[in-house]
C-alpha cells in the first residue's frame, strides 16, 4: 500500500472521531433585520456539494435559496445582494473558495463554515478579517488538516454535517417545521462506525476492486440532490470521470443505455424512510447484464438528510479497497501542482507561483527540486527529533515522533524559507527503558548522527539549520551538543532548541485557558498528547485503555522520569488522558508553534558568526 494510501485510510477512521466533536448547538447565524430575501450558498471542490445539499434541504423546508458557482462570486455582486444571506464553504480556506469574502460588506450577512483553524498565511487571515468587518459569522468544523491529498474525506463528511443542521436553523428561523431529527456526538459517531463496518463487509463481497468498471449512483429524494460530494469522491479518489448521479426512476432515460454495452458498477442509495425504493432498485438491476454489472446497495439506518454520512463512510471503504487494488497513490495525481492559475487566485497567472507546503518537504522532493528551491532562498533545514518510547497503555510509541512532524508540517507553512527533514524516530529514552519496545541511543551515538545530518545540509547549501525534539529527554543532549553541531557546518547559523520546558510551559499554559486541570494535562500520555494524537492519528489511540497515570504539579513532573518513570509510574502515565478531545488538538499544536517560532526569530535577529549557535 503507497503511503498516500495509507494517510486516507487514517483520515477515514478519523471521522467518527471529528463528528463526534461537532456541536450543532454551537452554530450561531448573524441577527439580520428581516429574512434575507434568498440564502445563496457557493463554494468550491467538494465545499461546493455541501453549497447544493444545503440549498436542496432548504428548499424542502419552504426557504429560499440558490445555488451560485463560485465564478459567479468573484467580481462584486449585484444590489440584491444586500437583500440575501450569503453561506460559503470552504474547508481549509483555499484562495478560490475564499475569494467571496472580498466582497463580504455587499450581503446582508455572510456565514462561512470552514474547518481552518489560525490561519497560517497572511491571505487566509486577511479574508477572515474581511468577514468580521463585514460581521459576519465564522463556523468552524471540527476539521483536521487534510493536506497532501488530492481527496479529503473528513472536511467534506462535516461539511455536508454543518449543511444538514445550518437547515435546520434558517429553516426553523423562518418558522419551518424541520422535519428530521437532531443527532448529535456519541450517537451520530456510533452510527457511522456500525456504517464503515457494514462497508467493509460490503468490500469483501464486492472482491479486490469493488469500484470496477463504469460508475453511476442512484438514489431518491434528497439522497439524489446531495450525491454530488460521492461522486466527486470518486473523481478524485479514483481519477476516473465524474460519475452520474440519476434519480431512481429517470435512470431509464439514458443513464442505462449508457452504461449498458461495457461494465459497469452501479451504487443504490437507500435509506429506511423509503422502502419502496428497494424495490426500484431491485427493477433498475433486471435491467442489467449479471455478467458484466453489479449493483452495490448502500443501505442506511439513519434517516435523511443523515443517511448521506452513512453513505460517506460506506463509499470510503469501497472506495480504499479499489484505491489499493489498482495501486493509485493518492499522494501523486495527473498535473499536481499545475493548478496554480486558477487555484492560486492571490497570485498573478504570469508570475511563478511559490511551491505548496508539501513540495517544501525533503523526503518528497527529487534533487533538482531541492536545488531549484535553495536558489529561490528557502535555505532553512528543519530537523525535527522524534522518539520511539513507551507511552502508557493507549498511545503508541511513535507519538512523539509523530508530533515532531507535526510541528515541524506547521512551522514550515508558517516559514515560507524553511523545508523539513523526516523526524528523526529515535533519541535518548532511557528514563522509559523499563517498558518493553522503547528503543534508547546513547547521548554520545545522537550527537554523532546529528553531526553528520548537520554537516550534510551546511554542505549542499542551507544558511539556517533549526534542530528541535518533541521528546524532552533529548533536551540535556541538545543542550550539551550545541557547539558540536555549530562547527559541523562552518558556512551556516544552527539553531539548537535545548529547552523543552518552554514548550511544556506554554502547552500547560494553553491547556488552563481550555479548562483542562494542570494534573490531569500531564507531562506524558496525559490529556495534552492524547488530545494531539486523537486528531493526528485518532485510529492509534485507544480510547478503550485510557486510564489515569501518576498526578503532579509542574515542578515535580521531572523528578520522577529519571532514573526510571516505571518506579514512579507503573502505566507509564504521567496525568490523566481521559477527558481528551481532538478538538484541542489544534490550540494546543498553535502554542507549541509560537514557542518554537519565537526561538526561531530571536536566533536569526542574533548576529551569526559562522560555526557558533544560536541556543
Amino acid at each position: 500500500m503507497s503511503t498516500g494510501a495509507e494517510r486516507l485510510r487514517r483520515r477515514a477512521q478519523a471521522i467518527p472521531e471529528a463528528v463526534r466533536g461537532f456541536r450543532a448547538a454551537e452554530l450561531s447565524l448573524p441577527e439580520l433585520a428581516a429574512p434575507p430575501r434568498f440564502v445563496v450558498a457557493s463554494g468550491a471542490g467538494s465545499s461546493l456539494e455541501n453549497a447544493r445539499l444545503l440549498v436542496s434541504l432548504l428548499v424542502e423546508l419552504g426557504v429560499p435559496a440558490r445555488c451560485a458557482p463560485p465564478s459567479a462570486l468573484l467580481g462584486p455582486p449585484g444590489p440584491e445582494a444586500a437583500e440575501d444571506l450569503l453561506v460559503l464553504f470552504s474547508q481549509g480556506l483555499s484562495p478560490n473558495g475564499r475569494a467571496p469574502l472580498a466582497s463580504a460588506r455587499a450581503w446582508r450577512g455572510v456565514v462561512l463554515v470552514t474547518g481552518a483553524e489560525t490561519p497560517a498565511d497572511p491571505a487566509r487571515a486577511r479574508a477572515l478579517a474581511q468577514l468580521a468587518e463585514a460581521g459576519g459569522r465564522l463556523l468552524r468544523t471540527p476539521a483536521p488538516a487534510e493536506a497532501g491529498l488530492l481527496l479529503r474525506v473528513v472536511g467534506p463528511l462535516l461539511g455536508a454535517l454543518a449543511a444538514i443542521e445550518l437547515a435546520r436553523a434558517l429553516g426553523r428561523s423562518r418558522g419551518a417545521k424541520v422535519p428530521w431529527p437532531t443527532l448529535e456526538g456519541d450517537a451520530l459517531a456510533a452510527a457511522l462506525r456500525d456504517a464503515a463496518a457494514r462497508g467493509r463487509t460490503l468490500r469483501l463481497a464486492a472482491g479486490s476492486d469493488p469500484l470496477a468498471g463504469s460508475l453511476a449512483i442512484l438514489a431518491g429524494g434528497v439522497r439524489a440532490a446531495g450525491a454530488g460530494g460521492l461522486a466527486r469522491k470518486l473523481l478524485e479518489g479514483l481519477l476516473v470521470p465524474l460519475p452520474p448521479v440519476f434519480d431512481l426512476l429517470d435512470f431509464a432515460h439514458g443513464g442505462f443505455q449508457q452504461l449498458f454495452p461495457g461494465p459497469a458498477t452501479v451504487l443504490a442509495l437507500l435509506a429506511p424512510e423509503a422502502p419502496e425504493e428497494e424495490r426500484l432498485v431491485d427493477r433498475a438491476e433486471a435491467m442489467l447484464e449479471g455478467a458484466r454489472h453489479r449493483v452495490l446497495r448502500l443501505s442506511a439506518r439513519l434517516p435523511s438528510p443523515y443517511a448521506l454520512l452513512e453513505h460517506e463512510v460506506m463509499l470510503n471503504e469501497l472506495l480504499l479497497a479499489s484505491v489499493e487494488a489498482r495501486g493509485i497513490d493518492p499522494a501523486r495525481w495527473p498535473g499536481q501542482e499545475r493548478d496554480a492559475p486558477l487555484y492560486a487566485l492571490d497570485a498573478p497567472a504570469q508570475e511563478e507561483v511559490a511551491p505548496a507546503p508539501l513540495r517544501r518537504e525533503l523526503a518528497r522532493l527529487t534533487w533538482p527540486e531541492l536545488e531549484a528551491l535553495l536558489a529561490r532562498g528557502a535555505d532553512t533545514a528543519v530537523v525535527p527529533l522524534g522518539s520511539t518510547e513507551q507511552h502508557g497503555p493507549h498511545l503508541p510509541f511513535a507519538t512523539d515522533t509523530w508530533l515532531a512532524d507535526a510541528l515541524a508540517a506547521a512551522f514550515c507553512a508558517r516559514v515560507p524559507e524553511a523545508v523539513r527533514l523526516p523526524a528523526l524516530p529515535f533519541g535518548c529514552a532511557s528514563e522509559h527503558l523499563s517498558f518493553p519496545g522503547t528503543l534508547h541511543l546513547r547521548g554520545e551515538t545522537l550527537a554523532a548522527l546529528l553531526e553528520d545530518l548537520v554537516a550534510s545540509l551546511g554542505r549542499h547549501g542551507f544558511r539556517h539549520v533549526l534542530v528541535f525534539s518533541a521528546h524532552g529527554g533529548n533536551g540535556e543532549l541538545l543542550r550539551e551538543a550545541a557547539g558540536r553541531l555549530a562547527r559541523a557546518a562552518p558556512g551556516a547559523r544552527v539553531t539548537v532548541c535545548a529547552e523543552p520546558g518552554r514548550a511544556a510551559a506554554a502547552l500547560l499554559a494553553r491547556a488552563a485557558e481550555l479548562g483542562v486541570d494542570r494534573e490531569a494535562a500531564g507531562h506524558h500520555a496525559g490529556e495534552i498528547e492524547t488530545s494531539l494524537l486523537l486528531a493526528l492519528a485518532p485510529a492509534e489511540v485507544r480510547r478503550e485503555r485510557m486510564e489515569r497515570g501518576r498526578l503532579v504539579g509542574e515542578n515535580d513532573a521531572e523528578a520522577l522520569f529519571y532514573p526510571d518513570l516505571r518506579a514512579n509510574a507503573p502505566n507509564g502515565v504521567v496525568g490523566d488522558p481521559r477527558g481528551a478531545e481532538a478538538s484541542r488538538a489544534a490550540r494546543y499544536l498553535e502554542a507549541w508553534l509560537e514557542v518554537l517560532l519565537a526561538e526561531y526569530e530571536a536566533a536569526k535577529k542574533v548576529p551569526c558568526t559562522k560555526g557558533t549557535s544560536q541556543p
